[in-house]
């Protein structure tokens, strides 16, 4: 399991790399009125910015932890995006085996509370898809050109118009193939369906909204969709989209089976479960077994 994090050049055309940040640079007020000028502003440890290549152009980020100052090369928030959904993908059979095993009460084998089960379920898979989501945004706005401008509702707009204004819908549908030149609504039409599908779960989980049935149950309907959805479809679905547009800016590392054989023999089996209070205020106490 895992995904490989990639970085990301700045501009989205070679030939534009150098002219897209001689621009950055002279907001900066530092003006390189040739070639040799701005590679010597790419020398400089004060600016945020490394050259690879002839043409290839990565932008650096100075960060903080505890007072520890360190450099590290701009990493792609999309494969950050994506990893969090794909790696946690491998949990969702356990979570349902779990929340299946707790209904069967003295009967048992894991002795998971129905309650507890069903959040993990919920955790899975409520994180699958609003980080699949995030992956695929995050992408789609990096599709929009630096250089250029693009047209939306009747005008020539820059990307941060688009970023800010525009719908995912119009995005998804309009935008992304007039700046890609690939349409994939058309050739993938199933697959759409399902990016559809991917933003109207997002919606519902992170506008969360009470559809109260009788006057009292409210969230009943999400819950059945995270319970039931396809996890799966979902994650490979976004995968296959952004490599359709940009080819190996998603890719996952595979286990070898001894690895997954030793990990297999360490994991842990609930054995039983108590409910308590203390101080603190009430607990769940998980006693396990080795497998």
């Amino acid at each position: 399991m895992g995904t490989k994090i990639t970085y990301k050049s700045l501009g989205h055309d070679p030939n534009e790399d150098y002219r897209w940040v001689t621009k950055s640079l002279k907001k900066e007020g530092k003006v390189a009125n040739s070639e040799k000028e701005l590679k010597k502003f790419l020398k400089d440890p004060k600016n945020h910015i490394i050259q690879i290549g002839k043409k290839d152009l990565y932008a650096v980020n100075k960060l903080k932890l505890k007072n520890k100052m360190f450099l590290l090369p701009e990493g792609n928030p999309v494969t950050y995006y994506y990893s969090i959904a794909y790696d946690i993908l491998n949990q969702i059979e356990e979570a349902k085996m779990l929340l299946l095993d707790s209904l069967e009460k003295n009967q048992s084998k894991y002795k998971w509370h129905p309650a507890v089960a069903f959040s993990f379920v919920f955790k899975v898979g409520a994180n699958a898809i609003i980080f699949s989501f995030l992956a695929l945004e995050a992408f789609m706005n990096q599709c929009l050109p630096d250089y250029a401008k693009i047209e939306f509702d009747g005008k020539l707009v820059d990307k941060n118009i688009i970023q800010k204004y525009s719908s995912f819908e119009t995005k998804f549908k309009t935008i992304i193939p007039q700046v890609t030149k690939k349409d994939f609504l058309t050739e993938h039409p199933r697959k759409a369906e399902v990016i559809v599908k991917i933003k109207k779960l997002r919606d519902e989980l992170t506008h969360l909204k009470e559809m109260r049935k009788d006057g009292f149950v409210a969230y009943e309907d999400i819950y059945n969709q995270i319970l039931n959805v396809d996890l799966k479809k979902i994650v490979n679905t976004v995968k296959f989209y952004i490599n359709y547009h940009s080819p190996k800016t998603i890719q996952n590392y595979r286990r070898n089976k001894k690895t997954t054989q030793q990990e297999n023999q360490k994991k842990l089996k609930v054995i039983s479960q108590t409910f308590g209070e203390d101080e603190n205020g009430k607990y769940l106490k998980y006693y396990y077994e080795d497998i």
